[in-house]
Order: C-alpha cells, then sequence, then structure tokens
C-alpha cells in the first residue's frame, strides 16, 4: 500500500467513525424513546434537536478553524504556532460551552415553542422541554469532546479520536436502556445518558494530552486577537455546513407542525435522525481528509492535494449512492427500528425515499466546501456553506409546499443540494489556489 493510500484511509476512517458515533447519540436517544416511550417522545427529542445541532454547529468553528491553522503550521514544522492555534481553539470552545449551558438551561421552554413546540400537544411541548433542559447541562463535555477528537485526530492519533468517541457511544446506549426502561425515567433519562456518555469520551480524549503523545500540549499561552480572528474565519465553513441539520430541522418542524401536527413531526424526527447518520458519514470523508488538504498546502504539493480531492469525491459518491440505495430496499426495516406505530410507518416509508435523494448531492457538496477552506480559499467555501445550510435549504421547505402541494415538501432537500452543487463546481473552477 502506497503512503498517499495510507494517509487517505488513516484519516478518512476514524474521522468517519467517529463523526458517525457523535450523530449517533441523538439518533439513540431517539431509538430509546421510540421504542420505550412512544412516538410523542419520539417527537419530543426531534424538537430539542433544532438548538442542540445548532449549538454543535456554532462550536465547530473552533476545532476546525483551528485545525485547519494547525495542519498548514505543522505542515510548516512551525509547532510553537500550531500549539498556540490549538490552545486558542480550545479556550474558545470551553468560553462557548459555558455560555450555551446557562442559555439552554434557563430558556429551554422557550427555545422548544420556537422550534414549533408552541403548536403541538401538551404532552410533547413538556417532555421537548424536559430534555433540552438536561442536555444543555452537559453542554461542556459535549462541545469539548468534539473539539478534542478533531485536535487529537490532526496531532497524529486518528484512532484514539475514534476509540475516544465509541467509549462514550457505547457508555451512552448503555445509561439510555438503564434509565429508560429500569428506571423508567423517559426523555429525562435520555438526555442524561447521553451528557454521561460525553464525559466519558471526554476522559478517553484527555489521555493523548496527558500522556503528551502529539505535538500538541495544554498548556498556558498568549491570547492573539489576530489568531482568534483567523481561526473563526476559517472554522465559518465548517460551521455553516454544521448549521444545515439544525435549518433544516428547524424548518420542518415549523411547516409541519403548522400542516400536519403532531404526527408530522413525529415523522420528521425518524427522517431526521437518518438523515444525521448519512451526513455524519460523509461529512466524516470530508473532515477526514481536512489534515491532509492542509498538510499539502502547507508544503505547497498541489498535485498530492488534488489527489486527495479526486479520492474524496470518488469516495463520497460511492458512499451516498450505497446508503440511498439500502434505505430505498429498507425503508419500513429502518422506521421500525424508532418505532412500530402503524401510521408512523407508512408516512416515513412513503417520504423517506424521496428525502434521501439529496444525500448524494449533498455528499459532493461536503466536500467542495472542506477542499475550499482547507486550501485558505474562506470565501468561495462561505458562499456553498450559507447557500446549502441556510439560504437553499431554507427556502425551498417553505416554498416547495406552496407550488406543489404537502406532499411534495420531502424533496425540498434534494432540490436545495443540487442548486449548491452547481455554485460549488462552478466556484472550485473559478477560486484560485494562492500561496502565502
Amino acid at each position: 500500500m502506497n503512503t498517499k493510500l495510507k494517509s487517505l484511509l488513516g484519516y478518512i476512517f476514524p474521522a468517519l467513525g467517529g463523526l458517525f458515533v457523535t450523530y449517533l447519540y441523538n439518533v439513540v436517544d431517539g431509538i430509546f424513546v421510540g421504542q420505550g416511550v412512544g412516538p410523542a417522545a419520539l417527537g419530543a427529542v426531534n424538537i430539542g434537536v433544532p438548538f442542540i445541532t445548532f449549538v454543535v454547529a456554532i462550536a465547530a468553528m473552533f476545532p476546525m478553524g483551528g485545525a485547519t491553522v494547525v495542519a498548514i503550521r505543522i505542515g510548516r514544522e512551525d509547532k510553537d504556532g500550531a500549539n498556540c492555534a490549538f490552545m486558542t481553539a480550545l479556550s474558545l470552545t470551553l468560553l462557548l460551552s459555558v455560555i450555551l449551558t446557562i442559555i439552554g438551561m434557563l430558556f429551554s421552554q422557550q427555545i422548544v415553542d420556537l422550534s414549533g413546540a408552541s403548536r403541538l400537544s401538551t404532552e410533547m411541548r413538556k417532555m421537548s422541554t424536559d430534555y433540552l433542559f438536561y442536555y444543555s447541562a452537559f453542554s461542556v463535555p459535549m462541545l469539548m469532546s468534539t473539539c478534542l477528537s478533531v485536535f487529537v485526530r490532526n496531532d497524529g492519533s486518528p484512532t484514539l479520536s475514534f476509540v475516544g468517541m465509541c467509549v462514550g457511544a457505547a457508555a451512552n446506549i448503555f445509561m439510555d436502556w438503564l434509565f429508560i426502561f429500569p428506571l423508567n425515567m423517559g426523555v429525562i433519562g435520555a438526555a442524561i445518558a447521553s451528557g454521561l456518555g460525553q464525559v466519558f469520551s471526554l476522559i478517553v480524549l484527555l489521555s493523548h494530552f496527558i500522556r503528551k503523545k502529539g505535538e500538541l500540549r495544554i498548556k498556558l499561552f498568549k491570547v492573539d486577537f489576530s489568531l482568534v480572528r483567523k481561526i473563526s474565519k476559517r472554522g465559518v465553513p465548517e460551521a455553516v455546513t454544521q448549521l444545515t441539520t439544525p435549518v433544516t430541522a428547524l424548518c420542518y418542524n415549523l411547516v409541519l407542525a403548522r400542516m400536519i401536527g403532531d404526527i408530522g413531526i413525529s415523522t420528521f424526527s425518524v427522517l431526521s435522525f437518518i438523515y444525521s447518520l448519512a451526513n455524519a458519514i460523509l461529512s466524516g470523508v470530508a473532515q477526514g481528509l481536512q489534515p491532509l488538504w492542509g498538510h499539502c498546502y502547507g508544503k505547497r504539493d498541489t498535485e498530492e492535494m488534488g489527489w486527495y480531492f479526486r479520492c474524496g469525491i470518488i469516495i463520497n459518491s460511492i458512499l451516498s449512492i450505497l446508503i440511498y440505495g439500502l434505505l430505498f430496499l429498507f425503508d419500513e426495516p429502518v422506521i421500525c427500528i424508532f418505532n412500530r406505530d402503524t401510521e408512523l410507518v407508512q408516512t416515513a416509508s412513503a417520504a423517506l425515499p424521496i428525502f434521501s435523494l439529496s444525500f448524494i448531492p449533498m455528499a459532493l457538496n461536503l466536500i467542495y466546501t472542506a477542499y475550499l477552506f482547507s486550501t485558505k480559499r474562506t470565501e468561495a467555501a462561505d458562499i456553498i456553506a450559507i447557500s446549502r445550510g441556510i439560504v437553499m435549504k431554507a427556502l425551498a421547505i417553505f416554498c416547495v409546499p406552496m407550488i406543489w402541494g404537502s406532499n411534495a415538501i420531502w424533496i425540498a432537500p434534494f432540490i436545495a443540494e443540487i442548486v449548491t452543487l452547481v455554485f460549488a463546481v462552478g466556484l472550485n473552477k473559478t477560486a484560485k489556489l494562492v500561496y502565502d
């Protein structure tokens, strides 16, 4: 196996697995509450998803922006500069997580109402509030484990990054079962289980720095506001890319709560969990390639950079087609994992093949976005990320049902991703690669 292929697989698989496991937290909560509490609880968990994933998306700005700076500086053999970027990103993540803990706990009722809960049944509204309150209490370990997983991967330990996420997920699954079934704690138990799982993950990831396995160290550093701006700027495309999940969830919750009610929210909750896992797999490939592109940029190796880009396009194309094929063939068995309510299964199985078409163009958009921001073409990456994550997605979800009726709402993400892909291809050709 040649060196490039070994590096490709060595970074992609742990990144893919780690991100998949991260998104698995909410999905596992959905499975357990759907089977152990009922369809209303499934919808209640999904009502909290926009805020939770919004928090994760905003927080992604700092580790991904910092990781881009770190990768380029390591490529230039600037170890002190790389460590300063790491500590700056870590501190910004910690500060943001404390702020979001306070907001999520103090304003949980208001947040779920803004997400569409005010139009739903009293039972679903109360469960949504409880879930968000207890989930927010663990914002610090949640965001810090996500942050450290990125830097552990960039610091030469992608396998430990993946193991850390797996340990947290395994703990979450066990505690979901324990709190929901034997202890009968409902959605509160699911939220606490997710939080404790993140604590276990954080402990594993911290071992990398305690044992001083790589080049990065957790230590005192001098605050450089120009570096803060640089990290934030580099991280905006990834943050906006991650915003597609909360924007999609929020828009769907608002439209479905108005048009259909509880069953519409419960149906979308199933689709949303499936979307999260597909997005995790496809984003994981892009995130795994990020340090490789950064190192190539630092070394000014355009040829190798282009090779990794072509590999990313091929891998994500194949993965997205496979995911769509499996969901098309096994739609009902997949939906029944969450809940076996007849009406829910019938509605969701009709929507899933249409909704999941968006995964194919989405796979390519994720590669284009990560490639551009990893090689300092941040403005072009911003355009793609904002288009697919906010503008086109929101427009499609709100406008498509008005034009073609409520049954067409599930095709909206596909339309948004296709329009964005046209932008992405054009920007990749026009945004010139410049070394500085």
